[in-house]
């Protein structure tokens, strides 16, 4: 067990050292990662923990236990995904775990009691979500039958109340399931099917915001009888003061599909006091908004166009805390063009975490650049975090990283401390892998580190009385596992679990952090995995996956079956220009796969690439503007931004946001810039393609629809080009919905490497 946090370095040191000593022997005993064992890798998902820390309630789940599903009925409302997995329940100061039902079981929402002496679930049977209790001291089950009153809701929350005696869900009306199914068929399954632009929603629209029609209620235990709360309604969120008195949720009052947000809604916030007949409405129509309330619910911060707000659950209207005061005789004399001027200067505050007492509000801000701000060279304006007095918006600065964005390190607020004396936070260098956590004593006004090494921490989370946080921590090559620390000086490191024992006896990929310079001379970062035994001083095959930014390294399947086939696999970085992505691949990846080359690791010769997706869509983009790759495999990405446009129908808008103010980055729209959307598609450069392309799709991919891949398919086989195009009938976005096809996919991905990529058939 690890004790201090000395232990992360020494151990992460003591393997490499004997890793450089006996690298014959550890591959003499260790075997291959094989295709089989993808589907053995153990993960724990941990929902919630009692409010002491000494308990957690999760989930141990492998990545066959979703599969298969039904996508031809993606998007229908009444559909319930398969999700089995293990419920367990771990003691963080014993280090015991038990498991809750002999075979897994599909559940969601596990939820302690206040006093941590039970815990609620859903449990699916037959069909249906049922509420269910587990009795910690006792190992016995409280089962709570309303099924008479009609399903609960997929999506239901699950909130106890302060005494443990009542638990607030919410179900679907008696004639929901009905008319929601009705809903699907009218645009799946109808001799004629009318879309009319009259409408105010688009039909996909309106039949997946059935969702949010749900019912409230409350299952009391003691009498054994569930008691309405909240008629159907249209809910988004659904919150419980800590003291029981209120409900407080947001409705959706969306009019028309919106397409300046994908699921954009306009809701309305209201409270309803338990006990009274009707809701009143906090705060009125607006749009989707994010709140940060106090652990009590009863008081929340929230910004609106540039300005900080707070209101109590009791106010009749929030409260402006960083609105500029009176302007003076003078200031009103001040020409227009000074104002304006004035205005561009208005400092923002973000709020992120309302003291324990919820007398403050914990902010981060950067100030507005001075006038002069024009000289490159100028230092970068810094990273503030403030306190403001929560009723009288008085601000006090805490402290200030002076350091440039792209040098400091990335925090992330983890949680305040009871006292009120540390806010502690992830962190992760930018340069580096340096990761772990950090704290902020508000006292001293500094930061201090707990634990920062070159390991992969995550899921950080404190207990509410600070006595214990939880964190997951790894290598960076091995899958995760859980660990528990003691508040507030991260002493006593314990280890909680340790989930695929088995892989000690698999060689796995080894990972390392590469920097290299793009086309424009911008220094970025990408993820280079090993293969299999590396011997150095030889050249491999190299396989380069390309998305977006990459950085932090981790445990992944799909790499360890490239690297014990003889492959390295590189995962670059790219920078992005809004108007032109398609050469950020370009000019990053090519640069990053040079690196490798530098470094002796790979063979020039012997150049893949592929991706998934967004990945899959670069990847043919990339293919149109180079012939060094050998083989290249587009998984479920698009090809023709035209086309891609107006499909997915069942994503709503997204594939019109994508392309105009999302992750395409084309900045418009089709008829705004035209020429982008054609540069931007690769069907149309189709025979510039020398590399051998194999393309595989879902047909019922409700995201990139199967018709791109048809169309680079047919476009490449009529230029008398090499392409195949593998189909999963019944596979959505990424292909296979089952163990079977998933082990076809990386059979035929290997065949098609090999092929092209081993030294033997170059």
């Amino acid at each position: 067990m690890l004790r201090d946090q000395k232990s992360f370095a020494f151990r992460a040191s003591a393997a490499l050292i004997m890793l450089a000593m006996i690298p014959s022997l550890a591959a003499a005993q260790k075997s291959l990662f094989t295709i089989d064992d993808y589907f053995k890798v153990l993960s724990l998902s941990v929902a919630d923990m009692t409010r002491d820390g000494e308990w957690l309630a999760g989930t141990l789940s492998t990545p066959d236990d979703r599969l298969p599903q039904d996508n031809f009925r993606y998007g229908d409302p009444t559909y319930i995904a398969p999700s089995r997995a293990d419920v367990v329940v771990l003691n963080t100061r014993a280090g015991k775990q038990t498991r809750l039902f002999p075979a897994k079981q599909q559940v969601r929402s596990l939820k302690w009691s206040p006093d941590g002496s039970m815990l609620a679930m859903f449990i699916m049977d037959k069909g249906e979500f049922r509420l269910l209790i587990w009795h910690r001291n006792t190992g016995k089950f409280e089962p709570a039958d309303f099924s008479q009153r009609g399903p609960i809701a997929s999506n239901s929350d699950l909130e106890w109340s302060p005494d443990g005696n009542k638990l607030y869900l919410s179900l679907r009306a008696p004639d929901w399931e009905k008319k929601s199914a009705e809903m699907f068929k009218s645009v799946t399954d109808r001799p004629i099917i009318v879309f009319d632009s009259d409408k105010p929603f688009l039909p996909w629209d309106e039949v997946q915001r059935r969702s949010r029609l749900r019912n409230v209620a409350a299952w009391d235990r003691s009498q054994k009888k569930l008691v309405d709360i909240l008629p159907e309604t249209p809910i988004l969120s659904l919150r419980l003061t800590r003291d029981g008195s209120c409900l407080i949720f947001e409705r959706d009052v969306t009019e028309k599909t919106s397409y300046d947000e994908i699921g954009g809604t306009f809701n309305q916030l209201e409270i309803l006091k338990l006990g009274e007949p009707k809701p009143r409405v906090l705060l009125e129509k607006y749009e989707r908004r994010r709140y940060l309330w106090t652990r009590d619910n009863t008081l929340f911060a929230y910004t609106d166009k540039d300005d900080l707000y707070v209101m109590g659950i009791d106010d009749k209207e929030p409260r402006c805390l960083t609105k500029d005061a009176e302007k003076t005789e003078e200031a009103v004399k001040k020409d227009e063009k000074t104002k304006n001027q004035e205005k561009n200067k208005k400092q923002t505050f973000d709020p992120m975490r309302f003291s324990p007492d919820g007398s403050k509000i914990f902010c981060s801000s950067t100030p507005p650049a001075p006038d002069d701000k024009k000289n490159e060279n100028a230092p970068p304006q810094p990273l503030q975090y403030w306190l403001i007095d929560a009723k009288s918006g008085q601000k006090e600065l805490v402290t200030e990283i002076k350091e440039a964005p792209e040098k400091r390190p990335t925090l992330s607020l983890v949680d305040w401390s009871p006292d009120g004396d540390f806010l502690y936070f992830s962190s992760s260098a930018q340069d580096r892998w340096e990761r772990g956590l950090v704290r902020l004593d508000l006292k001293k006004r500094q930061f201090q580190s707990l634990v920062l090494s070159g390991h992969l921490f995550g899921r950080w989370t404190m207990a509410e009385t600070g006595s214990l946080f939880v964190f997951t921590d790894s290598d960076g090559d091995l899958p995760d596992d859980w660990y528990a620390a003691a508040g507030p000086d991260f002493q006593d490191i314990r280890r909680l679990t340790d989930l695929n024992p088995w892989l000690k006896d698999r060689i796995v990929t080894h990972s390392e952090l590469i920097s290299y310079r793009d086309a424009d001379g911008k220094e970025l970062k990408g993820v280079l995995y090993y293969p299999a035994n590396y011997e150095k001083g030889k050249t491999y095959p190299l396989i380069t996956e390309v998305y977006e930014k990459f950085f932090d390294n981790g445990f992944n399947s799909n790499f360890n079956i490239y690297a014990s086939a003889g492959y390295a696999v590189l995962r670059p970085s790219v920078n992005f220009i809004t108007g032109y992505p398609g050469e950020a691949w370009a000019k990053a990846a090519l640069s990053a796969v040079n690196k490798i080359i530098e470094m002796g690791v790979a063979d020039p010769d012997r150049l893949g690439i592929q991706g998934t997706s967004y990945g899959g869509y670069a990847t043919v983009l990339l293919i149109t503007q180079t012939d060094r790759f050998k083989a290249a495999i587009n998984n479920s990405g698009k090809v023709n931004m035209v086309s891609f446009y107006t499909q997915s129908p069942r994503l709503g808008v997204r594939n019109t946001h994508a392309p105009e103010k999302s992750q395409d980055r084309l900045g418009g729209t089709l008829w705004e810039y035209p020429e982008r959307y054609l540069a931007h598609s690769a069907i149309l450069s189709a025979d510039r393609i020398k590399t051998p392309l194999l393309c595989i799709t879902g047909d019922q991919d409700p995201n990139v629809e199967a018709f791109q891949s048809q169309e680079i398919f047919y476009a490449l086989r009529r230029l008398g080009k090499k392409a195949v195009w593998l189909r999963y009938h019944g596979g959505a976005h990424g292909g296979p919905n089952s163990n079977e096809e998933r082990r076809d996919m990386f059979k035929r991905m290997l065949e098609w490497y090999d092929t092209y990529l081993k030294a033997e058939n170059k």
